[in-house]
């Protein structure tokens, strides 16, 4: 082979060469040019794909949170205070006629004038169980009471139950002070008196037997109650929610004593009393105040549902 014909086959080799590598260069940067939107492609495919599967988790979660919500609302009852019994309700016959005692806790406050204008309105008897109070506005809350023909009793002068249980002297002065209230204010000498958590409460120093002995020395005579407002132990408590409540307490009973609570922070009070008096007049219940002829409804006792 002579040298010329050798040069040019190197020559060609080399051309071949310079070839195959642009080629091989041209190759690799259109790899790297397309590699990133190919796997953009691919990243945009699978973000859809965990997007569709969020939303098909999501979808179910919340059908479980919705249907526990709902199950939450029809089956939550209001917590009990440790000091406030909510006796066990049981059936009664339908054919007897029932007793109804609406009864008003803590007074005279903000509430005590529209409780009695919605009470005269109806044409309804209750009963206040009081505490007291020596200004004028308080003292013309006690006449209104006796005057418009409802129940005045006694719940203690000061209601501040480490003082009052302290002993039995303690309970028979607070006793004392709260019958010369309530006398020098109406020339009512009354004969009811509720403790303060109910007699049984269990904030006392002594066995409740012992104050119950001091009342019996007195001649008064103490009640409790077998039916209590929603909003007493729930603050968020609605009005269709305190309607409700109470109406089942007293569909359950025979003699129906209902608790509520004469106080600024329960408005609720005031504005389900109408729909609650509304409803007990329409089953024909008979709604009356705390006298002596009444079944008394005594914690103490055991003595949450006579007159069935």
């Amino acid at each position: 082979m002579t040298g010329n014909t050798v040069h040019a086959a190197e020559a060609a080799y080399r051309k071949k060469r310079v070839k195959r590598i642009k080629k091989i260069i041209v190759g690799t940067a259109i790899v790297l040019l397309l590699l990133p939107t190919i796997m953009c492609l691919f990243l945009l495919v699978k973000v859809h794909s965990l997007e569709k599967q969020i939303e098909t988790i999501t979808k179910v979660s919340d059908s479980g949170v919705v249907k526990a919500q709902e199950k939450e609302v029809k089956t939550t009852k209001a917590p009990k205070k440790a000091t406030t019994a909510e006796p066990t309700i049981k059936p009664t016959d339908d054919t007897t006629t029932k007793k109804v005692y609406l009864t008003f806790d803590d007074g005279p406050g903000s509430q005590s004038g529209k409780i009695l204008d919605i009470l005269k309105k109806n044409h309804v008897k209750a009963t206040f169980f009081v505490t007291g109070k020596e200004d004028a506005s308080s003292k013309k809350i006690y006449q209104r009471i006796v005057k418009e023909g409802h129940t005045l009793a006694m719940h203690s002068y000061s209601h501040i139950q480490d003082v009052i249980y302290d002993s039995k002297e303690a309970f028979e002065k607070d006793l004392k002070q709260i019958n010369r209230c309530l006398y020098e204010a109406t020339g009512v000498h009354t004969k009811f008196y509720r403790f303060p958590g109910g007699s049984s409460t269990q904030n006392t120093s002594l066995p409740i037997q012992n104050f119950i002995d001091v009342l019996k020395k007195n001649h008064y005579l103490y009640l409790d109650w077998n039916v209590i407002s929603p909003d007493i132990n729930n603050a968020n408590a609605t009005k269709e929610q305190v309607v409700t409540g109470v109406m089942q307490g007293v569909d359950a009973y025979d003699t129906a004593v209902v608790l509520m609570y004469d106080v600024a922070d329960k408005p609720m009070t005031v504005k389900a009393l109408p729909s609650i008096i509304k409803q007990i007049k329409a089953k024909n219940y008979e709604l009356l105040p705390v006298d002596e002829s009444m079944i008394l409804i005594q914690h103490n006792n055991g003595n949450q549902e006579e007159g069935k």
